[in-house]
């Protein structure tokens, strides 16, 4: 099927441009690095590592063909599988979309409710790439009744996995008095021969879930719960327990005044795309475990910008977690004593998760058990004048190292308090600078640390920047970085040197694990 689908893809660019009556678009990406420090031989046998992306789209009338090429020579970057350091063909699909019928075969990316049962995405940032090959529909054929239907083989870089799925997906708008909700069920089979001959289970896996969302003046909520048959796999220990998940999100706003609370209990809903990653003996290591995930389920903690957050950087446990997190924003009004000439904004945010159970029990749902993590804290942003915008942070933070990493050094919960300051200053309408400065104390773990940035930007497009993060405990050490960027039109280049620590990055709300290195980096992307 993927070499007729080819062919067809192939033709259907050769008609177009024999008819000359076509939209064509494209983008081309290129992330490089060379590392200044050693890297072990068993992470990479080059210094120098280079992500590749090339995507060509054509369209003719209701019709679309895409085709996307990788290349990832001599290495790709770390964080990457070290085996893909290849050139190819990844992705290539076509399309027929109308206002009521939208028809893709091929590799596609799709999201069935919230993301709680399957949810495919890509992040090249930081190496994600969850796309399938097969088919995708969706189909609409009232304006109150929306319809999805999936089947594919998920990807891994240029291998297909062994495991097959197939999904659906309904939605119906409706009305109650002056109220408007929205009513779905998705529900989705994954077929994957077992192989572990030590455990019962077996080769199917089905997942079923149910939301309801509705607004009635500045209220609005979304509801949603999933299960899971069992799903046996690396992630879980090879538990055989169901899976659960309830997540509810309530919010309330009004012209200077909002309210958002998200609450969710997730128990056992780990759902790989290949059970026990290297089963096929390819190499893969668990560090890639995103890749092979079906299901995504982020964290619902606060997201932060700032570069002193990354230290402890909080990700779901989708295997076992309860908890909330909760903000309140208000505006103060102008031109009274605290809001001043242009008003003053003020976030408060709280998030608290625990276990639900004992470490692989995987039995209680809706239970509190051991704290995973804790944070409160408040944003002021203020507008001083023209030239000047302040924005403070103080939050207070416990991180339960053991649980969240599983990290087996240290069994103490990290006690911080953060505070974090950022003022962008405008000479005038053609350059700025920011400020950011932020410091962590934290008397056990890796002790304080300390973090500047120093960024200056106009509106010809160049920017410049240096920043430091500094732990003044246990490592004393620096990680500092340096770089400039400029932007043309659909243009963009950026060159960056300096050191990274091991740790999360997140892009989008999506966080991987990356480890650090000494390097100097190359970026270039545009759009043609």
């Amino acid at each position: 099927m993927r070499y007729l689908l080819f062919f067809i893809v192939f033709a259907f660019v050769s008609e177009c441009l024999a008819q000359k009556t076509f939209r064509f678009s494209g983008q081309f990406e290129s992330n490089s690095q060379y590392y200044i420090n050693e890297i072990a031989e068993n992470i990479r046998d080059k210094q120098i590592a280079s992500n590749n992306y090339l995507d060509l789209l054509l369209g003719y009338g209701k019709f679309e063909a895409g085709i996307s090429a990788e290349s990832y020579l001599p290495n790709p970057l770390l964080g990457y599988p070290i085996a893909y350091d290849k050139t190819g063909i990844s992705k290539f699909f076509v399309r027929y979309a109308s206002d009521k019928f939208n028809l893709t075969l091929g590799d596609f990316y799709e999201q069935l409710g919230s993301g709680l049962i399957y949810r495919s995405y890509q992040q090249r940032e930081i190496g994600v790439d969850q796309s399938s090959f097969g088919a995708n529909l969706h189909f609409l054929p009232t304006d109150f009744l929306r319809f999805k239907l999936i089947y594919g083989t998920p990807n891994f870089y240029f291998a297909k996995l062994d495991t097959r799925f197939y999904g659906f997906d309904s939605e119906l708008d409706f009305q109650l008095s002056s109220a408007s909700f929205t009513l779905g069920f998705s529900a989705l089979l994954k077929q994957e021969k077992f192989t572990d001959k030590q455990t019962v289970q077996h080769n199917n896996s089905k997942l079923y879930s149910t939301r309801l969302s509705g607004s009635i003046k500045n209220f609005d909520i979304k509801t949603e719960y999933a299960f899971k048959t069992p799903d046996a796999n690396v992630e879980n220990n090879y538990n055989t327990k169901k899976g659960q998940a309830l997540q509810i999100s309530p919010s309330y706003s009004k012209r200077g005044f909002g309210i958002n609370l998200n609450f969710r209990a997730i128990l056992n809903m780990s759902v790989l795309n290949e059970r026990e990653l290297d089963a096929n003996g390819n190499g893969r290591r668990d560090e890639d475990i995103l890749n092979y995930k079906l299901n995504y389920i982020p964290s619902i903690s606060q997201i932060h910008s700032y570069n002193i957050y990354n230290i402890y950087t909080y990700q779901a446990k989708e295997n076992n977690e309860i908890g909330y997190s909760a903000s309140v924003y208000y505006k103060i009004k102008r031109k009274t004593a605290l809001g001043g000439k242009y008003g003053t904004k003020i976030r408060v945010s709280s998030s608290v998760f625990y276990t639900q159970t004992k470490i692989d029990r995987y039995t209680d749902f809706l239970k509190l058990n051991e704290k995973l993590f804790n944070e409160h804290g408040i944003e002021i942003d203020k507008k001083i004048n023209k030239k000047f915008k302040l924005i403070t942070q103080y939050t207070y933070q416990e991180y339960n190292k053991f649980l969240v990493e599983d990290n087996l050094e240290n069994r103490e919960i990290v006690y911080s308090h953060i505070l974090v300051g950022d003022l962008l200053t405008k000479f005038n309408r053609q350059h700025s600078l920011r400020t950011e400065l932020g410091f962590m104390f934290n008397k056990n773990d890796l002790g304080n640390w300390g973090t500047i940035l120093l960024e200056y930007a106009n509106s010809k497009g160049w920017s410049v920047f240096v920043s430091d993060q500094y732990n003044f405990g246990t490592e004393k050490k620096h990680y500092y970085l340096i770089g400039s960027a400029y932007s043309y039109k659909n243009a963009r280049i950026a060159i960056t040197y300096g050191e990274t620590r091991d740790g999360y990055t997140c892009v989008g709300g999506i966080c991987k694990f990356l480890p650090g290195a000494e390097a100097l980096s190359l970026s270039l992307a545009f759009k043609f």
